[in-house]
């Protein structure tokens, strides 16, 4: 964690200016080639690898809090990049299949949550959510107090044993993991986050608006759209019975948001990330020197959309310290 008065985020004040820069195209996809995510911080990286099959390239982040993590991209998302004027482009026939793996996959998904399954899994949540309050109570957990942890921004190793053992039930821990660190590293990266969302409308929690699946294994083996579920049930249900023990009981939540284009602020996806802490989400509102809108939003939410929060889950203040919380997106309020 940051010491009082430093920056919260890692950066580079020697950081190139963006016309030193050429804005991403499929042109630049050459494994090896570095360059930079177009956000505030412009954070470097390197390709690493291209998958045609599935319209992908993987890059490896060179630097800040998640270096040496590798994310998977749709290959039309290299429009979120900018590479080093005479960086090395493909050939002309790598192009054409580049160009053709994208055209074939940059194509929407919508799925309107399924009402007729919806009182079926509000009532599995809160059949689950009795019991796992009936576990925690048979684990001596009375009531927590999140308040010092909040401004802390860290985790409680006593929730996150809690949460590992209810888990561990169920063989559930390993995909809770996988989830909390892919979606902590990049939602957006890989399809991991975008199986559950996609399991989210089947159940009735929260329509799905992105892309259509790439990947024929995405609910292959371990990641069924059964277990998928089965997890999202069981996760709603132990992180509601937890802070269903609260004192106080309401706490507010904050998003803060920067950009260097007009915000969208008239939609929210199917995980929505929060901030217990008004500071994090103040330094997210102030961007950088290149932002041009921003917003900074509070709001009590009910604890029945709570997912996950950094409190019980480890990936959440490994290498950010943000008092996160993940919500299950409401159409109803696509402010949060």
């Amino acid at each position: 964690m940051s010491p009082p008065g430093e920056p919260r985020y890692q950066s580079d004040p020697d950081s190139q200016p963006d016309s030193e820069f050429e804005l991403g195209d499929l042109r630049f996809l050459v494994v090896g080639n570095r360059g930079r995510l177009l956000d505030a911080r412009r954070t470097p990286v390197r390709v690493t690898g291209l998958d045609p099959d599935e319209g992908t390239f993987e890059v490896e982040i060179q630097a800040f809090e998640d270096r040496g993590a590798r994310w998977r991209l749709s290959l039309e998302d290299v429009r979120d990049y900018q590479f080093a004027v005479g960086s090395r482009t493909a050939e002309r026939s790598t192009m054409s299949v580049l160009a053709e793996a994208a055209s074939r996959f940059d194509r929407p998904l919508v799925l309107e949550a399924d009402t007729d399954a919806t009182a079926e899994s509000l009532g599995k949540v809160a059949s689950e959510r009795a019991a796992a309050s009936d576990w925690l109570a048979g684990e001596g957990v009375e009531s927590i107090d999140p308040i010092r942890n909040i401004a802390d921004r860290d985790g409680d190793p006593v929730c996150a044993r809690l949460l590992h053992a209810y888990l561990d039930r169920l063989d559930l821990r390993p995909m809770d993991t996988a989830f909390s660190e892919a979606f902590v590293s990049n939602p957006n990266a890989g399809e991991l986050i975008k199986g559950h969302a996609i399991v989210l409308a089947e159940l009735g929690l929260c329509p799905y608006t992105g892309k259509v699946v790439r990947s024929p294994r995405l609910f292959a083996g371990e990641w069924s759209k059964g277990r998928r579920a089965r997890h999202i049930i069981t996760r709603l249900a132990f992180t509601q019975a937890l802070w269903g023990r609260a004192v106080p009981a309401a706490v507010p939540l904050y998003r803060g948001m920067a950009s260097e284009h007009m915000l969208d602020l008239g939609r929210t996806g199917s995980f929505v990330s929060a901030t217990f802490s008004f500071d994090v989400a103040l330094e997210h509102f102030q961007g950088a020197a290149t932002t041009r809108s921003a917003a900074i939003l509070r709001q009590p939410v009910p604890v029945g959309r709570l997912f996950m929060t950094f409190l019980e889950t480890p990936a959440m203040c490994r290498r950010f310290q943000e008092s996160e919380a993940i919500l299950i997106g409401d159409r109803a309020n696509p402010l949060f």
